[in-house]
């Protein structure tokens, strides 16, 4: 084996490395304005409103207990009064949430985010089981007013200002859940309420609300029942709870789906309850919630950054291809011949990235690609002596793009994809060269070809 053959080897694999760097260099890029997206993303969160989780309503009935108690003071025995606060958190009994989101994208400069609308209608009713019973001997329990309490991740989120219909009642709401554990909210004072006999109040009111990207709601009823439709068609359904699936539909018009939770399939009435009680900062953290996430069908970035993965292998397989080209018909290729068509396929990466901030990531695609071979099919036809040579390299790499597309768009199916991709391009190149010697191939020397043979184009 002769020794220009080996280093022909060895130049041809340092080459490909090479350009795997440049095709990483451009990954990096591609990174930095991924991440760069998310930060708009998380000022436009900031000036808009953010992911918003919805935990509530919570009945609260805070009460004062008055309570005789016998101290011994200077050896005299007497009786004082005392006083404590404590109150009483109600959850519901029934929960129903139906609705629909629209979309629509908010822009900061060339990057955006998704935003979502949602018009929905919250009802229920909670059931009073007993009043509240003194915890001391002789005590006096005086119940005060009322109120109902809703956490809300981002009130920036609302519309319009919310009303409460409570028991035949229209009552507006106020800012804050005046609860520690709910955070951030809204609540509306209810007035005084009969706790002396059992009985049910239902109640109701509008949710318009803004958010962005993801929606989390934590069902905190006995029973909940939870509708909501859109016309976004690429739904991503996740949390503690998934839809049901006979009611999850998910087509071209968008999708519809519904959830059906007991408070025997969730802790969060207890959670809840002694977060209240404790006044735990952190109770609504701990909460199980269903989600619904608001996916991007593409994401230009994560896209193009899938796509770099498969740099190597393009590279590989072209270098490869004009190596056994090169062998077979006896012509010499210069590594900085190697190393033009290196990165021109890098610069397909580049040329992606960029044009998919402007414009859709198929029409960039397409461009990109084009750009690309007919570049590299116009200079192929002067490096391989033959224009037909250079349409084949060129329809070969159209084919090699397109291939590279199909799997891009094919999230579910991407590995299968590429892996018969490999295989079928690897078990080409053994049909092809399944007869070619290459003892006699690479100890037989290298003869310059006469430049008169080949017509310029």
């Amino acid at each position: 084996m002769s020794k220009s053959f080996i280093f022909k080897v060895m130049g041809v694999l340092f080459l490909t490395l090479l350009m795997s760097l440049a095709v990483s260099s451009i990954n990096s890029t591609i990174r930095e304005r991924q991440y760069r997206q998310e930060d708009v993303k998380n000022q436009i969160a900031l000036s808009s409103a953010g992911a918003q989780t919805i935990i509530g309503p919570v009945l609260v009935v805070p009460y004062v207990e008055q309570y005789p108690e016998t101290i011994t003071e200077n050896n005299l025995k007497k009786t004082v009064i005392r006083q404590d606060a404590d109150a009483v958190y109600i959850l519901p009994e029934e929960l129903n949430l139906e609705g629909g989101f629209t979309n629509q994208y908010k822009q900061l400069g060339i990057y955006k985010a998704l935003m979502y609308q949602l018009g929905g209608q919250v009802q229920g009713r909670f059931k009073f089981h007993q009043p509240i019973l003194p915890r001391h001997a002789g005590g006096t329990v005086y119940v005060k007013p009322a109120y109902l309490s809703i956490s809300i991740s981002d009130p920036r989120g609302f519309t319009d200002k919310p009303e409460l219909a409570w028991d035949e009642k229209t009552i507006g709401f106020l800012q804050g859940t005046q609860l520690q554990a709910l955070g951030k909210g809204i609540h509306a004072e209810l007035g005084q309420i009969d706790m002396a006999q059992a009985h049910d109040i239902p109640f109701a009111f509008q949710l318009n609300l803004r958010g962005m990207e993801n929606f989390n709601f934590a069902p905190i009823a006995e029973n909940n029942k939870v509708l909501l439709r859109s016309s976004w068609q690429h739904p991503h359904f996740s949390g503690n709870y998934l839809p049901d699936p006979g009611t999850q539909k998910i087509n071209s018009a968008g999708f519809e789906a519904e959830w059906r939770v007991s408070s025997i399939s969730s802790n969060n009435q207890s959670q809840l309850t002694n977060g209240l009680k404790a006044q735990n900062a952190a109770t609504a953290m701990t909460l199980e919630s269903m989600n619904i996430g608001f996916i991007e069908p593409i994401n230009v970035y994560s896209l193009s950054d899938r796509a770099t993965k498969y740099g190597l292998l393009f590279i590989g397989l072209t270098f490869a291809g004009f190596f056994i080209f090169e062998l077979m018909k006896q012509l010499r290729i210069h590594p900085a011949q190697y190393t033009m068509v290196g990165l021109a396929m890098a610069m397909f990466y580049l040329l992606l990235i960029s044009l998919s901030e402007h414009i859709s990531f198929g029409a960039s695609y397409f461009i990109a690609s084009l750009a690309c071979v007919g570049l590299l099919g116009y200079y192929l036809s002067f490096v391989l002596k033959s224009k037909v040579n250079g349409a084949i390299f060129a329809t070969l790499l159209t084919a090699l793009y397109g291939a590279l597309y199909g799997i891009l768009q094919s999230e579910d199916n991407a590995l299968l994809m590429g892996s018969l991709l490999v295989f079928g391009l690897l078990a080409l190149t053994m049909v092809i060269t399944r007869k070619v010697d290459w003892y006699r191939i690479s100890a037989k020397p290298e003869t310059p070809i006469a430049h008169a043979d080949y017509e310029a184009v």
